[in-house]
C-alpha cells in the first residue's frame, strides 16, 4: 500500500506499507477546523484505491462522506437492519461462548463481583437451551428473572439495552467491500457501546481467519468510543496488527483522554496532529517526544490550517529510505500548489505562500537531537534559539555569477549603527523595503526573495557618493549624478 497523506517543500509525503506484515494505524487530532476530516477523507480515499476496506460507526447520523466516496458506502442503520454475525462467537463450547460474551459485555457495562460469574452460568445454561442468538438472550433474561440470588436484579437492570432489541441475526459477520457505514445514532449511547463492544469484538474474531483481507476500523470522535486495555478497541490497538486489522481514529482533544488510553493511541504508527488547543499543546509535544521541548512546542503553536506534524516513518518525494525524524506536512497534493522551479525552492510570497517557513524547509532534528538541545526542564536557563528572522539564501544558478548575498538586520528591532552615514541610510532605503509582510515568514522585514539590484541611475541632488565608490561593493554598481 502506497498512501498519499501530503506534500512538504512541494514534495509528495507518503506512507508505504506492506499489510499483514507491520503496524499501519493512524491517529489524527486537532481542534475543530484545521483540516481533519479532510485529511481523513483523503486517506479513506487511498485506503478504497489500495482495494482496503473500511468500517465506520456513525454515532448520530453525522458522518458526511464526500459525493464521489458516495457509491462505495454501505450504509446500515442496525436498528431497521439487524447485524449478522456469531453474538456469542463460533465456539460450539457453550461455556467458552458464554465467557466470551461476559468478557466482551463486562468492558461496557459495569458488573460487581457477584454479577459476573452469575452471568456466566445463566448464559451458558441459556446456550444449551436455545442455540439461536435472538433466542438465547430472551431465555437468559427469563433466566436472570427467576434467580434466587441476590445479585440478579442488580444484573437485569445492567442489561437492559439488550432486553427486547433485535440488534443481531446468527451468521458470518458481512464486511462488504468499500466502507460497510454501520448506522447507531437511532439508540441510546448505553446501548451504542454495547453494539460497538460486539461489533469489534466479531472484527477482531474474524480477522483471525487466514482468508481476512486487510480492513481499516475508521472511528471519527473518538472520545465517544470505549478505549481501553480490556475493550475491543483496544485489543485491536495492540493485536489487530497481526491480522491486517487496523484503526483511523480522530479526535479533537488529546486531553479528555486518561493516561491508559494516550499509552494505547501510542500504538498507532502514524500519529498526526493539527495544530492543537492551547492548553495540550505541550501534552502533544511530550507524546512526540519524553521532553515536550520548545521546538517542538513552538511549531504545533505555528501550524497553520492544513498543516499537521506527522510522528512515524514516511517517505518524502522519491526517496526510498523513510524518515522517522517529526515532519511538518501540508495536507495539500504536491500538484495542488505551485510547482518549484528547484529542489528546494521557495514560492514568491507574492505569488503563493509557501508550504514551509523558511525555518523548518529542512526536516526537524531527530529527536534525540530534540531531547539533548531543547529541554525546558533540563536546561531552563538556556534561551531558545530564533531562526525565523534570518533569510534563506535563493538557490543558485548555473548561468549567473554566484554573489555574496546581502545580510540585513532587522531594523524594527536594532537600533541604527551611530556611524551609519546619510549617503549609506539613504542607499539602503532606496534598494531594500522595510515593509513588514503578513505571511508564513511572520518577523521578516526584508523583501523575499531578497531583491537583486542592477545597475541603475540614482537622481539625488546636493549628494556625494564618492565614499560609496570607494568600498567598491560587488553587488551594488551604480551611477551617481550630482546635481548642482
Amino acid at each position: 500500500m502506497k498512501l498519499k497523506i501530503g506534500s512538504t517543500y512541494q514534495k509528495a509525503v507518503t506512507i508505504v506499507e506492506k499489510l499483514k506484515e507491520g503496524n499501519a494505524s493512524i491517529f489524527i487530532c486537532g481542534k475543530s477546523g484545521v483540516g481533519k476530516s479532510t485529511l481523513s477523507y483523503n486517506i479513506t480515499r487511498g485506503l478504497l484505491e489500495s482495494g482496503v476496506r473500511i468500517v465506520a460507526i456513525d454515532h448520530r447520523h453525522a458522518v458526511s462522506l464526500p459525493v464521489e466516496l458516495e457509491p462505495y458506502v454501505h450504509r446500515q442503520d442496525v436498528s431497521q437492519e439487524p447485524l449478522k454475525l456469531h453474538l456469542f462467537g463460533a465456539s460450539d463450547n457453550p461455556a467458552d461462548a458464554a465467557a466470551s460474551f461476559v468478557d466482551t459485555v463486562a468492558s461496557v457495562i459495569r458488573l460487581s463481583d457477584g454479577q459476573k460469574p452469575l452471568l456466566i452460568s445463566l448464559l451458558e445454561k441459556a446456550l444449551r437451551d436455545s442455540p439461536a442468538p435472538n433466542e438465547a438472550l430472551e431465555r437468559l433474561h427469563l433466566e436472570i428473572q427467576n434467580s434466587r440470588s441476590l445479585a440478579a436484579p442488580g444484573l437485569e437492570k445492567a442489561l437492559s439495552p439488550l432486553w427486547g432489541q433485535k440488534f443481531f441475526e446468527n451468521g458470518d459477520f458481512e464486511i462488504s467491500p468499500g466502507i460497510t457505514l454501520l448506522e447507531l445514532g437511532s439508540f441510546p449511547s448505553s446501548t451504542q457501546h454495547i453494539v460497538e463492544e460486539v461489533v469489534f469484538a466479531a472484527l477482531l474474531r474474524e480477522a483471525t481467519h487466514e482468508d481476512f483481507p486487510p480492513t481499516f476500523l475508521y472511528l471519527d470522535e473518538l472520545s465517544n468510543f470505549p478505549l481501553h486495555q480490556t475493550s475491543a478497541l483496544g485489543k485491536i490497538l495492540n493485536e489487530g496488527r497481526k491480522y491486517g486489522l487496523y484503526c483511523l481514529l480522530v479526535a479533537q482533544s488529546i486531553r479528555v483522554f486518561k493516561s491508559e488510553q494516550r499509552i494505547l493511541l501510542q500504538q498507532c504508527k502514524y500519529i498526526m496532529y493539527f495544530q492543537p488547543a492551547d492548553e495540550e499543546v505541550r501534552m502533544c509535544a511530550r507524546l512526540i517526544s519524553s521532553s515536550g521541548g520548545t521546538k517542538l512546542t513552538s511549531i504545533l503553536k505555528s501550524l497553520q490550517v492544513g498543516e499537521f506534524m506527522v510522528s512515524g516513518p514516511v517517505y518524502v518525494g522519491d526517496s526510498d529510505t523513510p524518515t522517522t525524524k517529526p515532519l511538518v506536512v501540508h495536507s495539500k497534493s504536491p500538484e495542488d500548489v505551485v510547482p518549484a522551479n528547484g529542489p528546494l525552492a521557495i514560492p514568491v510570497p507574492s505569488d503563493t505562500e509557501p508550504i514551509l517557513p523558511p525555518a523548518q524547509i529542512d526536516l526537524l532534528l531527530p529527536l534525540d537531537a530534540l531531547d539533548d538541545c531543547d529541554d525546558e526542564e533540563a536546561a531552563p536557563s538556556k534561551p531558545e534559539t530564533v531562526t525565523e528572522n534570518a533569510c534563506p539564501l535563493l538557490p543558485d544558478s548555473p548561468s549567473e555569477p554566484s554573489i555574496e548575498p546581502l545580510h540585513l538586520r532587522d531594523e524594527s528591532s536594532a537600533p541604527q549603527e551611530q556611524s551609519q552615514s546619510p549617503q549609506m541610510q539613504l542607499l539602503r532605503s532606496a534598494v531594500f523595503t522595510s515593509v513588514p509582510m503578513n505571511s508564513y515568514y511572520g518577523n521578516y522585514n526584508c523583501s523575499w526573495p531578497p531583491a537583486q539590484v542592477h545597475p541603475a541611475t540614482f537622481s539625488y541632488p546636493n549628494m556625494d557618493f564618492s565614499s560609496l565608490i570607494q568600498q567598491d561593493d560587488a553587488q551594488i554598481s551604480f551611477q551617481a549624478l550630482i546635481t548642482p
